[in-house]
């Protein structure tokens, strides 16, 4: 496939299209609706692991990957429609503002992940269907077809992310505040929140309560958080950006958790050991907000260098995210004051027998010994350094995005 894309950073870039042009141009609406289908992909997600602690794997179309799906036929459709109608009835104006694909399409960059990204995800239905009847229930979260669709909501979600910069960049040109550019931004954290919580999801196996006092949470913390908070802060082009994709992420699984509890639900595949009425929701979500606040205090303050202002980022995020998580996870794990409605504590997989001994306690394993621990914070620190530097370097990318 043919892709001709000019360099954002390019010094002189092919016939780049005028900001003040693009600026004038409402906004289109596939960028709500790749918004809105990244937000319904990972609510879907969210729901469909309450659905297997709480019923099984009943049938392919559980109401689950009903929304999954339909998120991804949204935002393809959407995203088809937006190239379609570039390149056959505004073609002078598309040769100016999008990508061109083939010699015959043209196309917002974005617009190009997020058809590929649900491709990939309606691709991974059937194949999730055989697999699961060729080889039974999964052992991992990353089997071969759940890889297929975690890649492709990922491409998804980065997609609608890359196509609100080219409209955000051009309204920051102007240099004036808008109405418009607030929408913008608001439709850019919630894309970069649903991609910050399905990055978290599959690094569930690390973040999880239990690992919370073992290096290893802090490393993968680490890097799943600074290869993303830096580039959303950039290209935000907000004083509070980490924050409020942080921020958000907390309302999405916090509010996941408690409006699911409200639903009946009980298991239907065994064996069933424990017996459950309601849908079990997912671990209280990691407390990544107050890192992120103080992130943003970083960018905004520090005058230094990239690698010294990732190097400050990687301090900042393991030292709080320490100092937070590690004391939470003995109330969340271990306190009876845990075990209601709002920290889940008392959540249970019904394949799991209530009468476990370290059901609210920590294994021996769990807890890392001190001197092994503070080693991993220090991997994790150097890793989170490399990671933020190479997310602030993205988010700069992200900012010159014009096509």
């Amino acid at each position: 496939m043919s892709i001709t894309i000019p360099s954002p950073l390019s010094s002189s870039p092919a016939a780049p299209p005028s900001r003040a042009t693009v600026r004038s141009v409402s906004i289109p609406l596939s960028i709500y609706a790749v918004s809105l289908a990244s937000l319904l992909t990972i609510v879907g997600i969210l729901w469909d692991i309450s659905w297997h602690r709480s019923i099984g794997r009943d049938k392919f179309l559980s109401p689950p990957h009903i929304l999954v799906y339909l998120g991804a036929i949204f935002a393809g459709l959407f995203s088809g429609i937006q190239v379609l109608y570039n390149s056959f009835f505004r073609k002078e104006a598309a040769r100016a503002a999008d990508v061109r694909v083939w010699g015959i399409f043209y196309s917002p960059l974005g617009s190009l992940f997020c058809i590929w990204g649900a491709i990939a995800m309606l691709t991974s239905a059937p194949f999730d269907d055989w697999w699961h009847n060729a080889y039974g229930l999964d052992v991992t979260i990353l089997s071969p077809p759940h890889t297929l669709l975690a890649m492709g909501m990922i491409f998804l979600q980065f997609g609608a992310c890359v196509t609100i910069c080219k409209y955000l960049n051009a309204d920051a040109a102007s240099g004036t505040a808008s109405r418009r550019r607030t929408v913008l931004q608001t439709l850019f954290v919630i894309s970069a929140l649903s991609l910050l919580t399905m990055v978290y999801t599959l690094f569930t196996d690390y973040l999880h309560v239990r690992a919370m006092r073992s290096g290893t949470f802090y490393l993968m913390a680490a890097i799943a958080s600074l290869l993303l908070l830096p580039a959303f802060g950039r290209a935000l082009r907000m004083k509070w950006g980490m924050t409020a994709v942080t921020g958000g992420y907390f309302l999405l699984v916090a509010f996941s958790n408690w409006i699911l509890q409200l639903f009946p639900a009980e298991p239907k595949l065994g064996p069933i050991l424990t017996h459950i009425t309601h849908f079990q929701p997912a671990n209280f979500p990691a407390l990544v907000i107050i890192p992120g606040l103080a992130m943003d205090l970083v960018l905004q303050r520090s005058k230094a260098g990239d690698w010294v202002k990732a190097l400050w980022l990687s301090l900042t995020f393991v030292v709080l995210l320490v100092a937070v998580q590690y004391p939470l996870s003995g109330f969340l794990q271990q306190s009876p004051y845990a075990r209601n409605w709002f920290f889940t504590a008392n959540s249970y997989y019904f394949g799991i027998s209530p009468n476990a001994p370290f059901r609210y306690k920590f294994r021996p394993e769990d807890i890392s010994p001190i001197g092994q621990f503070l080693q991993m914070l220090t991997v994790a620190v150097g890793a989170g350094w490399l990671c933020a530097r190479l997310s602030l370097r993205w988010g700069q990318w992200m900012q010159n995005i014009q096509r």
